[in-house]
């Protein structure tokens, strides 16, 4: 079964709870203040006010390490309200902001054990909340905490979030490496197997450091890495993988050795991972209140 390409971020999907029962679709009605002025898009994040509606989440990648919310809530995936112009109720994929009604609701996803897929956006080495081209993650993500990346609008098209998530930027380029030892609002459960992307190249290896006979389109830190003409290093079962591309310079984790020149190398990035809330980032579990 071929699976379509993951080629730009698209909010936050509810997909199962973390002790492995489906998600079955549940959501709470939250109401949306009259003429509030911001859009809401289908898979964004959003988090309580003191008069109890619905805001955006304040949630950004520069932020996200130090500041946890106290109304964080969870994802929005519509809204329901009179339309103004017709008189007649209306249910919608997205809020577009601005609407004079009294009824405005927001469908939100606010069960803190939910897992979501999400699309990774690749970082450079100055952190982004504004980058919107699709990264990677490989299997050493799991277990690691991710920024939020909550600052491009949605889609008035499709109504669809392009809200991602990111570990950190490498030093050259572009790409993902892991966020060490730092608190982040979500952590990543998985990867997603069905929408892998792969480039390959030739080259050689010693030690950490790739030598590409040129440099290969497309391939970023965060892809793993496997050549199966490497004595070390370049299996399946070794988990190696890219945390740095300059030009022809390869950096990988683990040691891989393939003196052969022309090796054949294969880079494998996932751009799609499984998050859930950490512990203390959702208003739930997060002992302080709203002011």
């Amino acid at each position: 079964m071929a699976y379509p390409v993951v080629d730009a971020p698209y909010g936050f999907k509810a997909i199962n709870e973390l002790n492995g029962l489906p998600y079955a679709g549940a959501i709470r009605q939250i109401p949306i203040a009259r003429n509030y002025g911001t859009a809401l898009f289908n898979g964004d994040l959003l988090q309580l006010t003191t008069d109890g509606t619905i805001i955006k989440t304040g949630y950004v990648a520069s932020t996200s390490p130090s500041t946890v919310i106290a109304g964080a809530i969870g994802v929005f995936v519509g809204c329901s309200y009179t339309n103004p112009s017709t008189g007649q109720k209306l249910f919608a994929q997205y809020y577009p902001g601005s609407i004079l009604a009294n009824d405005i609701v927001a469908f939100v996803v606010d069960d803190p054990s939910a897992l979501f897929k999400v699309a990774m956006v690749g970082q450079t080495s100055t952190e982004s909340n504004t980058v919107s081209a699709i990264g990677y993650a490989n299997q050493s993500f799991i277990g690691t905490n991710v920024y939020a990346i909550t600052g491009v609008a949605g889609s008035t098209t499709t109504g669809n979030s392009k809200m991602a998530v990111s570990g950190d930027g490498p030093t050259n380029g572009t790409g993902n490496v892991r966020v060490a030892s730092t608190s982040l609002p979500f952590r990543v459960v998985a990867v997603v197997p069905e929408t892998a992307y792969s480039v390959t190249g030739t080259g050689t290896s010693s030690s950490t450091t790739i030598t590409l006979d040129a440099a290969v389109t497309g391939l970023q830190a965060g892809m793993a890495v496997v050549c199966p003409d490497a004595s070390a290093g370049g299996t399946p079962g070794d988990f190696n993988y890219v945390t740095n591309v300059n030009g022809t310079t390869v950096t990988v984790a683990k040691t891989l050795t393939a003196a052969t020149a022309g090796s054949s190398f294969t880079f494998t990035g996932f751009p799609e991972v499984l998050v859930k809330w950490n512990q203390g980032w959702h208003s739930y579990q997060f002992a302080t209140a709203l002011a």
